[in-house]
């Protein structure tokens, strides 16, 4: 089975349903927000707030080459958990499907908000209406995260069914 990238808003699952997809396939699991967080010595919060968003898609580009150079020498084995906004750079996109199949795990409006209202890390958050801004970043990236080769809607799934989702269709495709 190939690499598998996970896309899609904050709070639709990426890093939990990729650790846990990465167990159960025996494959290493990727976090692109971590490798960012790592090579910078803060966290993204700290990124956007002390460098802004511009500063941190740069770092998101600089880490898909990354990885995508390395993605020549190891074909497989890989769970690749990306940024929410990360699919905004075509760049990006073409890099993430050299490197693997893309899943976009979806979930509506009200169930990021749901997910994520009670943490306090996240810059959108920390606006007067996050439900809005979610509900208009989610319309306008939805173009981009339509170009994953499998979608899987999160609304309504535990992790282990979300999981078990993306190993069937993950393997269908073959």
């Amino acid at each position: 089975m190939k690499n598998i990238v996970l896309i899609g808003f904050m709070g639709s699952g990426k890093t939990e349903v990729g650790k846990r997809l990465a167990e159960r396939l025996s494959y290493t699991f990727v976090d692109t927000d971590r490798l960012i967080e790592e090579k910078r010595g803060k966290s993204v919060a700290g990124i956007f707030w002390g460098e802004g968003e511009s500063r941190f898609r740069e770092l998101e580009v600089s880490i898909i080459r990354e990885l995508s150079i390395r993605a020549l020498s190891v074909v497989t084995g890989h769970v690749i958990s990306t940024g929410g906004g990360i699919v905004i750079s075509s760049d990006n996109i073409r890099s993430l499907k050299k490197i693997g199949l893309l899943v976009w795990l979806k979930a509506s409006p009200e169930t990021i908000y749901r997910r994520v209202s009670s943490e306090t890390h996240r810059p959108l958050l920390n606006l007067d209406d996050p439900l809005a801004e979610i509900k208009r970043l989610l319309s306008f990236r939805e173009q981009f995260y339509s170009e994953a080769d499998i979608s899987v809607d999160t609304d309504g799934l535990d992790v282990d069914k979300i999981v078990d989702v993306i190993i069937r269709r993950v393997r269908s495709k073959k």
